[in-house]
């Protein structure tokens, strides 16, 4: 309701005043006096002021409710600057070729090991060298030892070395990054790798569960991504491509700390 005319009317033994509307009602409104300010005049900062050495927010003192802090602003912002519509590719390293021969070698080191195991295991005897073979000048050092007697530890030793080097290819193989995605929305992100077999994996994992262990431009061979409770780190192979370096450096780039 627009006022058109206001009278008050104040007392000095009464807190209350009347207010004349435009319809003519009065309306009694209680009010709370108070004393006045007997002590000198507030100073006024002046636009190029400031506190002085002494002047300083004790340690109950905080900002309101509507001035957050800095970083919580800029975390705000970022958070709304690099918030896609739809999913992004931030990363991408498109080399199937040189996958398929590493595991091609890695599965006939596998073969030609686990033969030599069972060649070993199989037919290698336990038969002593005599003694006058040992003393023969002119046969040559592998004809004088027995070598049944490391039977044993010769089959062991090539089936681990053919599985070992299977596994370290496969393990290589598995967190090698493709295509690292940002979904939409920029809460999530897509590592899809390549696999031995060559159909691509895929594992979808929260944006704040993935810390970057170095920069960017620190690297030079192999960006590793840590992703929280897992065990071995993705990798980044720095001749892909990064197709959106800024974003990926404010989203999978950055180093974050889950200490509690």
């Amino acid at each position: 309701m627009m006022v058109s005319r206001l009278v008050l009317h104040l007392a000095r033994s009464q807190s209350w005043c009347t207010v004349l509307t435009g319809h003519g009602r009065l309306h009694h409104l209680a009010l709370v006096v108070r004393p006045a300010h007997t002590g000198p005049p507030p100073s006024h900062r002046g636009p190029g002021s400031h506190s002085g050495p002494g002047s300083h927010r004790g340690p109950g003192s905080h900002r309101g409710p509507g001035a957050p802090g800095a970083s919580h602003q800029t975390r705000l912002m970022l958070d709304q600057e690099y918030k896609v519509q739809r999913d992004t590719i931030l990363f991408k390293y498109d080399n199937p070729r040189f996958f398929k021969l590493m595991n091609f070698f890695a599965i006939s080191q596998f073969v030609f090991w686990l033969y030599l195991s069972h060649f070993a295991f199989t037919t290698m005897k336990d038969i002593k060298i005599p003694t006058d073979k040992k003393e023969d000048k002119t046969l040559p050092w592998w004809k004088k030892i027995n070598f049944g007697q490391y039977r044993n530890g010769i089959t062991i030793g090539s089936f681990t070395i053919g599985w070992g080097t299977m596994a370290i290819c496969w393990m290589y193989t598995l967190r090698s990054v493709r295509y690292l995605v940002l979904k939409k929305g920029g809460k999530e992100l897509d590592f899809i790798t390549y696999t031995p077999f060559g159909s691509p994996r895929t594992r979808t994992v929260p944006l704040e569960k993935v810390s970057a262990k170095q920069s960017r431009q620190s690297v030079k061979v192999h960006l590793p991504l840590k992703v929280q409770g897992t065990y071995f780190n993705y990798i980044l192979d720095m001749n892909g491509h990064f197709t959106n370096s800024k974003l990926f450096d404010y989203s999978a780039g950055l180093k974050r700390s889950w200490a509690k």
